[in-house]
């Protein structure tokens, strides 16, 4: 059982049991009229010098700091329901408190001292296939890297209920691939046309002038002439995903389960839709201007996006290849010659 602990937290156990062991010593030789130290020792199978070592050690200075960074760590889990990990923990920490410790120092403090993120495991759900009015080509071919804002939005539609009843409210992200920033977001109490046309309007409102790839699934809200008029009267052009490829719109189905994550753990007592609409506004406000992304080096994307906005040349922050989905494709491809193969 011990073995499948963290390595962190079986170094941690070892020291501490050890300094029981000092306890209980330094009080038998207290309380017992002066046994001796060194056949309690020998008992305990402790070196005298390590007792002695530790009886004559003072606080140093890494302690110090350790406690300083835990209680810091504790009130950032306070105040946000245990949300982050270890790593947005050190984002945190040294972007908005400006701490200088490291991520492994962060993990281990967390790790010793139980301190876990309350992220929700997810779950599967039905997809309801539609017939499309018409369609358009997948033209952005999960090329998720922008250089700059506003180059590419991708948009969906998912539900959220409110615990408490069950009732259900949808929101619709139009999110830009260059920062993960939300440039449109609509809620509404139905999934209806209403509430894409309202996410795609919010985005325009925004930025008026950009003339983005507008990427989504074939959705019933998407394959309408009407939207598809709406889009080309914005200057857009109109991408979709495959069919049954959620993964061709991998950022924006992401961002949404990453949206429902930190809602339910910021508000946990949701019991109203009023409740949750409230909910649901806070938690993008958050996630705009509180959550720190690995990607962009710990910044939040409406900070990466000032930045860009106000930098003729932006910066680009590439995303890091998946070396296991590389291979995993490999794999696969490498199977379909050897079959081809067999057949010829």
């Amino acid at each position: 059982m011990v073995d499948r602990l963290p390595k962190s937290k079986i170094a941690y156990y070892k020291k501490r049991n050890r300094i029981i062991d000092y306890e209980i010593i330094k009080q038998l030789h207290e309380e017992n009229n002066g046994w001796h130290i060194s056949f309690m020792c020998k008992c305990l199978c402790i070196s005298r010098a390590a007792y002695y070592k530790w009886l004559n050690k003072k606080e140093s200075a890494k302690e110090k700091e350790d406690a300083r960074i835990l209680a810091q760590i504790k009130a950032i889990a306070d105040s946000n329901n245990s949300l982050f990990g270890a790593m947005n923990m050190f984002f945190a920490l040294r972007n908005t408190y400006h701490f200088t410790c490291g991520h492994n120092r962060v993990y281990r403090l967390m790790c010793i001292n139980n301190i876990r993120s309350s992220f929700r495991r997810h779950s599967s759900y039905v997809y309801n296939k539609s017939t499309p009015e018409t369609t358009a080509e997948n033209i952005l071919k999960r090329d998720f890297n922008a250089t700059k804002p506003n180059e590419k939005w991708c948009t969906d539609v998912t539900e959220i209920k409110v615990p408490a009843t069950g009732e259900k409210l949808y929101i619709s992200p139009v999110l830009d691939l260059y920062d993960r920033y939300p440039v449109g977001f609509s809620v509404g109490y139905r999934n209806d046309v209403d509430l894409t046309n309202s996410a795609l309007e919010n985005a325009h409102n925004n930025y008026p002038n950009a003339t983005p790839l507008y990427h989504s699934d074939r959705g019933f809200q998407y394959t309408r002439k009407t939207f598809q008029a709406k889009l080309k009267g914005y200057g857009m052009t109109q991408s979709m995903s495959r069919i049954s490829r959620c993964i061709d719109n991998g950022p924006c189905e992401s961002f949404q389960g990453l949206f429902k994550d930190i809602l339910f753990v910021l508000y946990p007592n949701i019991k109203t839709k009023e409740e949750m609409l409230e909910a649901i506004y806070g938690t993008l406000d958050y996630y705009v201007n509180l959550y720190p992304q690995k990607r962009f080096k710990g910044k939040t994307c409406g900070q990466v996006r000032a930045e860009a906005l106000n930098n003729p040349t932006p910066i680009v922050y590439p995303i890091k290849k998946a070396n296991r989905y590389i291979k995993y494709m490999k794999n696969i491809e490498e199977k379909r010659q050897r079959a081809l193969n067999q057949i010829v």
